[in-house]
């Protein structure tokens, strides 16, 4: 994990960008420069920890490339394997140098083959083109400006903001504000652009645009995966199909060169995850963190995963009270505006481990595959009116609170826009005093369409996920920390997506596969819990901290921006 960043620009103006993202790469700082291109790195080693696989990276084998590469290439052993067959010679033990040979053989072609978290550029001398990519989830993060002819990129937004000034976009500041939410492929800043997920792009100097293609084309048939129908002997198929998934996913995520940990919290995705490591026998160390002053003690839970998989749990705890000195520097890592407080219990997590390790597994992605979510069981609960009773047995009256979510996507969208006006009156009021930029409310519409297995794409895609990642990225490389998700390992992002649905919901019960797959691990109390606290925060609480009275998570976000807007 690293920070990268330039373009056609000077060297001394890459390297100035390059000194904001120190935190993403401590270990080692290098640059490149030719009369056409720049480029930055900063190093965090993970894999192979020797200088020969510092970046910029060169190799003898192919000394016309340049690249400049942030994340991890899971599977490069393999991929190594394949092309040392080939006849293609190594010099390190590095990812780096498998991502390169694996481009300077195959070329645009090679992202298809990587298992991996990236964001990457390559320079080929001989015809000035650059090539940039980015993995398939997005789980790494590539930012681009082009101004005519000019193209930068980097892998967070305050590098740019030391080329120049930049105005808000007041747009997407208003739908952020608003809806907690904006245009995936903008950010809040006029002119600076998210490089898509999934996709490679060629630029080449002297143009002014870049030519880009989508290399995973992978999207379900929501229709036809409505349609599927279940059964006890493909259930225990799916059953074992996700647990060999979910097992490789994990061993290929425990590959390092660096102390690695797994965070743990008692819920179903972490313990899931813990078991498997285990499984593996890996050198991997298992963390709970509880925070202090707050009502979330999962302790109890850590324990009894402890007791289930007998091994030992380090039990530590992160303080609530440094909030007035640690909110700012939040913000500043962030560098957009975030949903609530939540951000900064992660914050705390990722600070409270990074005195044990490099590298920290946790289980994001699940809830968004496999309907985890309250609005995926309203959802589910709507489509399929069977399924209330057996949810109001377990939950009671919250069951009835979620099929009303569901009752709400089933309605003309004339209706949910005016519902939408009146659930937002109190906050379209604050936006119109403050002179803010009302959004359209039909930018909800995604957000509540019924399909099941569409709600949830939709937000493993656009809505939750890409935030969720973003939010533990930069919180983890605050602290030099690089974070892995093998829930959002394509193979197991595919298989959740052409399972019935009544694989992720049955007998009233949520994630129902996982919860079938950690009982099987032998966690069934775990498992079966419906107790599930959630990583939330004392909102109210913290905003006290802070000198701040507290209305709603809109004031939240206010405060963020006003504390973004200061620093421009």
């Amino acid at each position: 994990m690293c920070g990268i960043c330039g373009g056609n620009y000077p060297l001394e103006i890459v390297q100035k960008a390059s000194q904001t993202m120190r935190h993403r790469g401590p270990d080692y700082s290098g640059s490149f420069s030719d009369e056409r291109v720049a480029f930055a790195h900063n190093r965090l080693s993970i894999i192979d920890l020797e200088c020969e696989a510092n970046q910029p990276f060169t190799s003898p084998f192919c000394p016309h490339l340049v690249l400049v590469f942030n994340g991890e290439i899971y599977n490069y052993l393999e991929i190594k394997a394949e092309l040392e067959a080939l006849g293609i010679p190594f010099y390190t033990t590095s990812d780096t140098e498998v991502l390169l040979h694996a481009f300077a053989y195959w070329q645009e072609d090679c992202v298809s083959k990587f298992n991996g978290d990236f964001a990457f550029v390559i320079y080929d001398k001989r015809d000035s083109m650059l090539f940039l990519a980015r993995d398939r989830l997005g789980n790494k993060p590539l930012f681009y400006e082009l101004r005519g002819e000019k193209l930068f990129f980097a892998s967070e937004i305050k590098a740019f903001l030391t080329l120049d000034s930049y105005e808000f976009d007041l747009e997407e500041v208003g739908k952020w504000l608003l809806f907690s939410n904006g245009d995936a492929q903008k950010t809040i800043y006029q002119g600076i652009l998210n490089f898509p997920p999934a996709h490679f792009a060629h630029f080449k100097l002297g143009e002014n645009h870049l030519r880009f293609h989508k290399y995973w084309n992978f999207t379900p048939d929501f229709e036809e995966i409505e349609r599927l129908e279940g059964g006890e002997k493909k259930l225990q198929e799916s059953l074992e199909e996700l647990e060999s998934l979910l097992l490789n996913a994990t061993k290929l995520r425990l590959r390092a060169d660096v102390p690695v940990a797994l965070s743990v919290s008692g819920g179903i995705d972490s313990s899931i995850l813990a078991h498997l490591a285990h499984k593996l026998g890996g050198d991997c160390q298992y963390f709970g963190v509880n925070f202090k002053d707050s009502s979330q003690d999962e302790s109890a839970h850590m324990a009894q995963l402890q007791r289930d998989l007998n091994l030992k749990i380090h039990f530590v705890s992160a303080p609530l009270e440094d909030i007035n000195e640690d909110f700012k520097k939040l913000v500043w890592h962030q560098d957009e505006i975030f949903r609530s407080f939540s951000i900064y219990m992660q914050y705390l997590l990722f600070q409270t481990l990074s005195s044990h390790c490099k590298v920290v597994i946790g289980g994001q992605g699940a809830d968004e595959l496999f309907g985890g979510y309250y609005h995926h069981v309203g959802r589910y609960l709507f489509c399929y009116a069977e399924a209330l009773q057996e949810r109001v047995n377990i939950y009671g009256n919250s069951a009835l609170q979620e099929y009303m979510f569901g009752l709400k996507c089933s309605l003309p969208t004339e209706l949910k826009l005016k519902l939408f006006a009146e659930d937002n009156a109190k906050n379209l009021r604050k936006l119109a005093k403050n002179s803010f930029v009302i959004p359209s409310l039909e930018n909800l519409l995604g957000r509540f369409v019924l399909n099941f297995t569409q709600g949830l794409w939709l937000d493993c895609v656009e809505f939750n996920l890409p935030n969720l990642l973003r939010y533990e990225d930069r919180s983890a490389m605050r602290f030099s920390i690089e974070n892995r998700t093998p829930f959002t390992d394509y193979r197991v992002v595919e298989f959740a997506f052409r399972i019935p649905p009544a694989f992720k919901f049955q007998k009233g019960f949520s994630k129902y596969i996982l919860r079938l797959l950690l009982e099987k691990m032998g966690s069934k109390e775990l498992a079966w819990r419906v107790d599930k606290i959630g990583f939330g925060a004392p909102e109210c609480a913290l905003m006290q901290k802070l000198g701040y009275n507290y209305d709603s998570i809109f004031d939240v976000r206010c405060l963020i921006f006003e504390i973004l807007r200061d620093r421009v």
